[in-house]
């Protein structure tokens, strides 16, 4: 009794175990696919034309799959761009950690996230086709890694003095909107205005209470530290400068 009782745990676990890896290789089967998807509007977008928009036919050719796999994954090319978008924005703030980790001075670490962002966008335009499309209010309200950092960067300034601000979202909003704003910009301009850039930072950070010097201090120290890992940057273009 005791061996049958045991025979049928045993199948059932068996059978258990086939369920959950079945379930495995078909989640695993699911993301290379939607990976699939996601390189090959990479590197359509990343080669057409800007002045001439790819479409979904475009992105399902590249990858060699019907129309319909394309919708079991995604319900536009605008998901496609919002979920590019939100992968480059956690590479970025894996750039930032790396880039910054030397950089103390809490406001110079609250400059050194717009600088950053808008100095890669200037140099690698395209990118603003994915970031820009990102809902940057829904993103943030989740507390991923870029929630954490921008609101750890603007509360460690607060906390120093060097910012004032009561709303800990208001001072988001304008970090954020603000920096997508110029990012759209430099996206149309035919040369690199590191001025403009500059100067955009600053007001950021006039914006959140700091002081014109402290601003302009702030900017200058982010800016030292980014030029100094330029190499390290495969995005960096030194004839912009």
């Amino acid at each position: 009794m005791t061996q049958r009782i045991n025979s049928e745990t045993m199948a059932t676990s068996l059978v258990e175990e086939g369920e959950d890896f079945r379930s495995q290789v078909a989640k695993n089967k699911r993301e290379r696919m939607k990976k699939r998807l996601l390189f090959a509007a990479l590197d359509v977008f990343w080669t057409k034309d800007l002045t001439n928009p790819p479409v979904i036919d475009d992105v399902v050719r590249a990858a060699g799959v019907s129309r319909g796999t394309f919708y079991k994954y995604f319900d536009s090319l605008e998901t496609v761009l919002c979920e590019l978008g939100k992968l480059m924005a956690d590479d970025m703030i894996g750039t930032y950690e790396r880039v910054f980790s030397r950089l103390q001075v809490p406001i110079a670490r609250v400059a050194a996230g717009p600088l950053l962002s808008l100095t890669h966008a200037a140099m690698q335009p395209r990118r603003v086709a994915f970031t820009s499309r990102v809902d940057y209010v829904d993103y943030l309200s989740r507390e991923n890694r870029l929630w954490q950092v921008v609101n750890a960067s603007l509360e460690n300034a607060r906390d120093s003095g060097s910012l004032y601000f009561s709303s800990l979202e208001v001072a988001t909003d304008l970090v954020i909107g603000t920096t997508l704003e110029g990012l759209r910009r430099v996206m149309h301009s035919d040369r690199f205005d590191q001025g403009y850039i500059e100067e955009l930072v600053a007001r950021i950070l006039l914006g959140c209470g700091a002081s014109l010097p402290d601003s302009e201090k702030a900017v200058a120290g982010a800016w030292r530290e980014l030029a100094h890992h330029a190499e390290s940057l495969n995005w960096w273009r030194p004839k912009f400068l």
